[in-house]
């Protein structure tokens, strides 16, 4: 997630992956007392701190938790959320904007939902862009259906970087995923996108195709890349899907939906029963970043949907509160080189998704 900014810091800038966005974004938007925010929390990640003198400076904020697709590995689209839904209004926006402003290099505005939908999308985008933040969101588009003006908005916003998912370069295949989604109308919209900021010589925002790879999409991705070639996108991000947090151990899923291609299979549950998790490293969720709910609620990583998991809320409680209190200290101890108190259990505790360091303090969701 974060590592591009490293890559920068030690002069290493990489080809393109998701890292060249964090890379622009740094250069952007870094300001002296960000990059020194940075530095401790990297250090802090690096000697397993508990409690962090950094504050996160990648947030999510997911501005809205509805969408108009139903994606069948999405609990939004499943229906299968528990918190209720809705917007964040404009109001809260802008009390936790004051609040991460200090800190923030990168806001991400989108996590179970379609942002388009959220009424106040553009004025969210501004109001970050006043308050010096970079911006990113990841749409769909199957939103704009006759007046094309909003497209053109999204462009003159200042929206620094616009991911659109397209799984599929015919209906058929396109539709086996994103259900209810129309692909003539979703590549005529990424075109007016496209030819909008070419004629306007805007610089943002970047464009980003992505190509989630799965079983039954692996034969496009040759034509998906011609086909964004042609249509004048930035970049194309072909990739690995994953599965629900609640079922990456769910080996009969992963055989449904997941590519065998061995590159696009990073989310593989056979892993995860045969060793307990996935990546060879630390979470750095706990360190760099934090994922707030439309209605305030702080997650501790963008891929746990269930309120029942909740670390706080950054409206309530505030940001320097909800970061060091008992939940976050309580997961951080697992990543700690040394034992530390663990008052009480949470989702980290039972997450397969990052190396431990103490280990007989969890129970994975791969042996339940």
């Amino acid at each position: 997630m974060a590592e591009g900014f490293l890559n920068l810091l030690l002069g290493r800038v990489p080809a393109y992956t998701r890292k060249a966005r964090h890379i622009d974004l740094l250069r952007r938007y870094g300001t002296p007392r960000k990059i020194a925010n940075l530095g401790r929390a990297e250090l802090a990640k690096a000697r397993g701190d508990v409690v962090l003198r950094s504050r996160p400076y990648i947030y999510t904020v997911d501005i809205g938790n509805i969408c108009n697709l139903r994606c069948p590995l999405c609990p939004t689209g499943t229906h299968d959320q528990d918190r209720p839904q809705g917007f964040m209004s404009f109001s809260d926006f802008e009390k936790v904007i004051d609040q991460i402003a200090p800190y923030a290099i990168e806001l991400v505005l989108h996590n179970w939902g379609e942002p388009f939908l959220n009424p106040n999308f553009l004025d969210i985008v501004r109001a970050a862009k006043r308050a010096g933040i970079g911006t990113a969101t990841s749409t769909n588009l199957n939103l704009v259906r006759r007046d094309v003006s909003f497209l053109r908005e999204v462009v003159d916003s200042g929206l620094d970087h616009l991911v659109v998912s397209i799984d599929g370069t015919t209906q058929e295949v396109y539709a086996q995923y994103r259900r209810g989604g129309d692909l003539e109308h979703v590549l005529r919209n990424l075109k007016e996108l496209c030819a909008y900021k070419k004629a306007s010589g805007s610089r943002t925002p970047s464009i980003e195709w992505q190509f989630l790879v799965m079983k039954h999409n692996e034969h496009q991705i040759d034509e998906s890349r011609r086909l964004a070639a042609a249509i004048g996108v930035d970049t194309i991000r072909v990739t690995g899907a994953g599965l629900p947090f609640d079922d990456l151990g769910n080996v009969e899923l992963g055989e449904q939906w997941l590519s065998g291609m061995p590159e696009y299979k990073s989310y593989d549950p056979e892993k995860i029963r045969a060793r307990g998790y996935i990546h060879e490293e630390k979470c750095f969720y706990l360190y760099r970043a934090m994922t707030v709910n439309p209605r305030g609620e702080v997650a501790p990583c963008c891929a746990i949907a269930q309120s029942k998991w909740d670390f706080g809320n950054i409206l309530e409680d505030g940001l320097d509160a909800v970061w060091n209190n008992v939940s976050y200290r309580s997961a951080r101890a697992l990543f700690a080189r040394r034992a530390e108190p663990q008052p009480v259990h949470t989702v980290c505790h039972v997450c397969p998704l990052f190396r431990y360091e103490q280990k007989s303090a969890v129970s994975s969701l791969a042996s339940s």
